[in-house]
């Protein structure tokens, strides 16, 4: 995962390209364009315990706009009723997916 620290990057969440910055939620990539954006000087890298306690820190709608950007369905999170199960839906879609050889 990786956070912006200047510019913006045009990421594609949900048929959309979102503009991720400085204030985004950390957001993944291929591991090869991660390692561009931090090498450019524009993202670093974030561990994923950071990004749980920054969940717990936002308001529901900017959860939502978080899990837009991490590609979580509209619908599930739109249907989300509570933070809790706003971020059990972020951090399943963190996950990778089992046989996509990045586990």
């Amino acid at each position: 995962m990786i956070q912006m620290v200047k510019g913006t990057y045009g990421r594609m969440a949900n048929g959309r390209v979102e503009p991720m910055t400085k204030r985004s939620s950390p957001f993944s990539l291929s591991e090869a364009r991660e390692a561009e954006l931090v090498k450019a000087g524009v993202a670093v890298k974030v561990e994923a315990s950071d990004q749980a306690n920054d969940y717990n820190r936002m308001k529901m709608a900017e959860l939502r706009k978080a899990a837009a950007a991490a590609g979580v369905d509209a619908e599930k999170a739109k249907a989300a009723k509570s933070k809790k199960e706003l971020i059990g839906l972020l951090e399943a879609a963190a996950k990778p997916a089992p046989g996509s050889g990045k586990e």
